[in-house]
């Protein structure tokens, strides 16, 4: 449709009051504002004697006396309304230049004084302006611009008006489906409490826009605006005919294509039929177009030719004032008809016609461009040539401006480069210290988790040492024996916990040293099994299971040992019997070993603790490091499970240290 369906959707939403009753309503607004003085009720009567004929020259004259009153009493909203008023005057008769100096004065006002539902109207027949001259990325910037800052002031009618000029931008630039979404989140963007007025006038421009779009949701909406229509008519069925007369052509219309475009030709016949009963010649120019240019889509379709083109030439005629290219699109409609009615001697020179207009088109834009370029430097040549008759005086002072100038400008330009450089290393800096303040703060978040634990540990070690060497003569044997063992233990897992410490703080360092070695998977699994066996006692019992016979691979075996045993054994102390499955398999495509080891105690919730966590993270980083991977699978519905993954091909050289 391009720009004939924003037309439409002007013409239709403009004039709501017939010309009788428009004149009598003037007729007495002209009267009421010869008998009010200078207040606010005056600003209204003249903003609504404004809009009787908002076409019209005449209401650019009420539009005047309405700035200028509302400036003399310092009226901020009467002012926005009329600057608002001389946009929308403006964009109707496609004057795209004083549209854009409307709207620039109406933004400085309505921002500053948060009239922001007047600035996002304004704003969107400014975009739309932009739309219709082919600007099509700027206005989808200018659009999403539109939507951050109606989002940031809960502006829902900016928010929706701004997702409308997406649409049609997106239409008008053949990304359907982003303008079909588009136009879909405008209509979701409607409150609960929005009046059927404001849904009509939604999804007529929806239907419209999106009619060349084959798609279920367009039927839905089709289907919705319909709906809308009946309850306006019932609500207001003395306007029927003066007001939604239009809508249901136009409804009819894009039902009768839709069927059309879908090969469903029995249901466009029972919409061409209702076409009939709304339509009049007095129609506004693009419904009547749209209704020729259906029933000449339908009579091709039917092979009815001779019907097809009179209708084709009726779209033509009226749509070609108000479409791209002089109705091009429409012409080459017809010149398709003609070729399906075999009259193809006719087709041809017209298809060859058609596609030199479009070629000359675009030659004329392009030696516009040049005709401008050429007369821009013909002006600077002859303001040089006048330049060197000037007197003595003034061609010193323009040498010395130029020696100024020769001096100033590689200044200008190391000034330039030199704070964009600085701004960059000042951003650099910026990140790095952000970094580096958060890995402080995890580390000292990290550092105090530790010492907690280390000094709950070293206290035990210490306290029950302080109870035997105070009064070791009081203590009986038993007693004696259990306070060693706690003794014993806590330095056991001292120990563990200050080696763990530094391993982690190595591998995070890369300052670790490997023992890499060649070793086959097999013997080594087996004998850690041994070790996890022997270690257990019985608590936990371990199904090994796997289907690789032998393969040789490089690893630290002393460091790759320690992960995978650790996943074998419970992480603290607990009697309670588990049966792991520990399976070992080929994954041919990666050349990696998989380990799975499915209701590991490591991996379960019950024992998540620092140390866990520590451990956990001595493994990722040796796995990692090898160019494997540590994944944790743990869930309330389902057993704990740690898979590694590890590379049996060789490592590179740089990794065997």
């Amino acid at each position: 449709m391009k720009r004939i369906g924003i037309f439409c959707i002007i013409l239709l939403g403009l004039i709501k009051i017939q010309p009788a009753q428009a004149m009598t309503v003037k007729d007495s607004l002209i009267h009421v504002l010869d008998t009010i003085p200078a207040n606010e009720a005056r600003l209204d009567v003249l903003y609504l004697l404004a809009y009787q004929d908002p076409m019209s020259t005449s209401c650019l004259n009420y539009l005047d006396r309405l700035l200028k009153e509302a400036a003399a009493q310092d009226d901020k909203k009467y002012q926005c309304l009329a600057m608002y008023a001389y946009v929308v005057y403006y964009f109707n008769h496609q004057d795209g230049k004083n549209t854009k100096l409307w709207m620039d004065k109406l933004t400085e006002i309505a921002l500053n004084h948060k009239y922001y539902s007047t600035y996002f109207s304004a704003k969107r027949a400014e975009i739309l302006i932009h739309i219709i001259e082919h600007k099509i990325e700027y206005s989808i910037t200018q659009a999403e611009e539109m939507y951050r800052l109606a989002s940031k002031t809960n502006n829902i009618k900016g928010m929706r008006y701004a997702k409308l000029c997406l649409m049609n931008a997106y239409l008008m630039s053949a990304r359907y489906k982003e303008g079909e979404n588009a136009g879909f989140e405008a209509y979701r963007l409607l409150p609960a409490t929005a009046s059927l007025e404001e849904r009509k006038d939604i999804l007529q421009e929806i239907s419209l826009a999106c009619a060349s779009i084959e798609s279920e949701e367009s039927l839905k909406y089709l289907k919705e605006f319909e709906t809308v229509l009946d309850k306006l008519s019932q609500q207001e069925a003395k306007f029927k005919l003066k007001v939604h007369h239009t809508g249901y052509l136009l409804l009819e219309t894009l039902y009768a294509k839709y069927y059309l475009q879908n090969g469903k030709i029995d249901e466009a016949r029972i919409h061409l039929k209702k076409m009939n009963g709304y339509f009049s010649p007095t129609d506004y120019i693009p419904c009547r177009g749209l209704y020729y240019d259906v029933y000449a889509q339908y009579y091709r379709i039917t092979q009815m030719y001779d019907k097809a083109l009179i209708y084709a030439d009726s779209a033509v005629n009226l749509l070609s004032g108000v479409s791209d290219n002089n109705g091009l699109d429409y012409r080459i409609k017809r010149a398709g008809i003609l070729a399906d009615a075999g009259r193809t001697d006719e087709a041809i020179p017209l298809f060859r016609s058609l596609l030199a207009k479009k070629d000359t088109f675009y030659q004329h834009l392009s030696t516009t461009q040049m005709e401008e370029i050429y007369e821009m430097k013909e002006m600077d040549e002859l303001l040089l040539e006048k330049e060197k008759h000037r007197s003595i005086i003034q061609t010193i002072e323009l040498a010395l401006i130029i020696i100024a100038l020769i001096i100033l400008i590689p200044a200008t330009i190391r000034i330039f480069y030199v704070k964009k450089r600085l701004k960059k290393e000042e951003e650099e800096i910026r990140k790095m210290t952000h970094i580096a303040e958060e890995a402080n703060e995890v580390k000292s978040h990290f550092l105090s988790n530790m010492s907690y634990d280390i000094r709950s540990t070293l206290n035990n070690v210490l306290g029950f040492s302080q109870l035997m060497t105070q009064d070791p003569d009081s203590i009986e044997a038993t007693q004696w024996e259990e306070y060693s063992e706690i003794i014993q233990t806590n330095s056991t897992e001292l120990i563990q916990l200050v080696n763990d410490v530094l391993d982690l703080s190595r591998l995070e360092a890369g300052k670790t040293k490997w023992q890499i070695q060649e070793y086959d998977i097999i013997p080594l699994c087996s004998d850690i099994v041994s070790i996890a066996q022997m270690r257990n006692r019985e608590k936990i019992l371990i199904d090994f299971k796997t289907t690789v016979k032998e393969q040789a691979f490089q690893l630290d075996i002393a460091r790759f040992t320690e992960v995978i045993l650790s996943t074998l054994v419970y992480p603290v102390s607990c009697e309670v019997q588990r049966f792991i499955t520990f399976s070992l398999y080929r994954n041919e495509p990666e050349k990696q070993f998989v380990f799975r080891i499915i209701n590991t105690p490591l991996a379960d919730s019950e024992f998540q603790t620092r140390k866990v966590d520590i451990r956990h993270r001595i493994n990722r980083l040796t796995i990692e490091y090898f160019g494997g991977t540590y994944t944790i699978i743990s869930g309330p519905r389902e057993e704990p499970e740690i898979i590694i993954t590890y590379p049996y091909s060789k490592l590179p050289a740089g990794d065997a240290m």
